[in-house]
């Protein structure tokens, strides 16, 4: 064979790799953990099985009852039981993510404010699939970056494992058969059959009912008696759980993100200095502007400007620039090299943050001081606090690199929001603004224009406020009785133009409205739907 020939076969050889490409990869082999949930998995599918029925027990129709922190308690006791089929070791640091989790449950049927709910639920969801990270991989290595790629990379296996629990079953009943040839087993066929007849059962059964009228009305009547809209409801919510508690397991035992470790940086740092240098000038030039005006407060301010009016403004915008602060920072210390001049900037920069966060925090006080106190008020105070502490860990992290600064961060995060969670924000809130009216009534004025704090505001808070509204010791306008607020209601008079020409109808109108909206969530408190907040609301009802 000459050397052209030779040549001509290269080229038609590598065509041939380059046009199969299917032959030369490999696909990524099966985790022992998923080796064993294959084994195991009439245990793991009917444990699944009987977690959905558990949840829809526990939270079918029901977000803050006394069911909560027990669904919290068994979902965390499933969990460290299948792992624990796994083969997965305990850890013992996953007892802070454990007393998270449950004193977030615990808030749930303690609250009854809209907000604080959505929040716990929000906080659970986020610890507990922490927690699942924690106890499959070894994150001691892991950071901001890692663990946001893990959360996408886990949350997108999820998704791809939610046939799962068909692929599982057909596997364990093909190795079984393989084990038992001589053995006829019998399940396999009787759930195809299920499967293809309770859909056509279905069918028929609607054709039916539309072609004879007493069938249709006796078919009516079954399902009237049965509640079969309301079972179907239970049934559909099972079949969620089900395929997606099975799937997130299915999803952990691949490990996919299983490997990562920190990488280092790798960008120039004369780019992170050129930017970090002029965003802290005029940050230094910022701050000592809040130091002389605003701190000090003896400079002389603008024509036509007032110093209350100064103060009580641009909290927001701190508040928004703080947080761009925080990520600029995490960002030049995990992306660019490390560089002395750098850190010295990036120090300045969480120093002049420092002083954001306290002229914020000043403006807002001031704001309250003469608008009265809000939940969103109220939680961006809550937010500048966190933000001071999570930047404490920064200014920690610039000088010592091997401090734990995602789990300080996370532990801040946990901590704050539990404080948060269990003071009842909308009692702090009405028992701040009742108190301040009673004292001085000219500092707080109804103002439905601007939108501000005022007694339709209070009306639309949650049950968590009754002992403030509905207490007579801290609401002066509110009587005894609601029949003494109906008897002034009725005494008020219209003017010429047919308004009330008296000021306490407002007043006693949304304390009215206020009782009444709680007199109606607290009628039907039940075993399952039992909630701390709504009982003690009532007791200031019949009390």
């Amino acid at each position: 064979m000459n050397a052209a020939q030779q040549r001509r076969k290269g080229v038609i050889m590598e065509s041939t790799a380059y046009l199969q490409p299917a032959e030369r990869t490999e696909e990524k082999p099966d985790t022992e953990y998923t080796k064993s949930m294959r084994r195991q998995f009439p245990l793991f599918g009917m444990g699944c099985l009987l977690y959905s029925a558990f949840y829809a027990f526990c939270l079918y129709k029901n977000t803050s009852g006394i069911t909560y922190p027990f669904f919290v308690a068994g979902t965390l006791c499933c969990f460290f039981f299948f792992m624990k089929k796994l083969g997965v070791p305990f850890k013992k640091d996953s007892v802070f993510y454990i007393v998270g989790i449950t004193l977030l449950g615990i808030s749930n049927c303690m609250t009854n404010s809209t907000q604080i709910l959505i929040m716990n639920k929000c906080g659970i969801f986020l610890l507990f699939f922490i927690l699942m990270l924690h106890t499959i991989y070894d994150d001691r290595t892991w950071n901001f970056s890692i663990y946001f790629a893990s959360l996408i990379r886990t949350t997108g296996s999820f998704f791809c494992c939610l046939a799962s629990p068909f692929s599982d079953m057909v596997s364990y009943f093909d190795a079984k058969k393989q084990e038992k040839s001589e053995e006829r087993n019998y399940f396999l066929p009787i759930l195809i059959g299920l499967a293809i007849a309770v859909p056509l059962l279905f069918c028929i059964t609607l054709l039916l009912a539309s072609a004879d009228a007493v069938f249709a009305n006796m078919l009516a009547r079954l399902m009237e008696t049965l509640n079969i809209w309301t079972s179907m409801k239970i049934f559909f919510l099972m079949t969620v759980v089900f395929f997606s508690s099975y799937a997130i397991l299915s999803a952990l035992c691949k490990k996919e993100v299983e490997g990562q470790a920190a990488e280092k940086p790798c960008f120039d740092p004369v780019i992170a200095i050129v930017i970090t240098s002029l965003l802290c000038l005029i940050y230094m030039i910022f701050s000592m502007v809040q130091i002389l005006y605003l701190f000090i407060g003896n400079t002389k301010l603008p024509e036509n400007y007032t110093y209350a009016g100064y103060a009580r403004e641009g909290f927001f915008q701190l508040l928004a620039v703080s947080m761009i602060n925080f990520l600029i920072v995490l960002i030049c210390l995990h992306l660019f090299q490390e560089s002395r001049i750098l850190r010295a900037i990036l120090m300045m920069i969480c120093g002049c943050t420092f002083i954001m966060i306290l002229s914020s925090a000043l403006r807002m006080i001031l704001y309250i001081e003469s608008y009265s106190l809000t939940f969103l008020r109220l939680f961006v105070l809550w937010a500048l606090a966190v933000i001071f502490l999570l930047m404490a860990g920064v200014t920690a992290y610039i000088f010592y690199r091997q401090f734990p600064l995602f789990f300080y961060g996370l532990a801040v995060l946990t901590i704050c929001y539990t404080v948060l969670s269990f003071s009842h924000p909308d009692y702090l809130v009405a028992k701040y603004n009742l108190m301040k009216e009673s004292s001085d009534r000219n500092d707080i004025t109804v103002s439905y224009a601007t939108g501000l704090c005022d007694e339709n505001y209070l009306s639309s808070l949650s049950a968590d406020a009754a002992p403030a509204i509905l207490n007579p010791t801290v609401n002066p306008y509110f009587h005894a009785d609601i029949e003494g607020v109906e008897d002034m209601l009725e005494k008020t008079s219209l003017d010429e133009y047919g308004n009330y020409d008296t000021e306490y109808y407002y007043e006693l109108y949304w304390i009215k409205s206020y009782y009444c909206k709680i007199e109606y969530r607290t009628k039907s408190l039940g075993i399952r739907n039992f909630n701390f907040s709504l009982y003690r609301a009532h007791k200031y009802l019949i009390d």
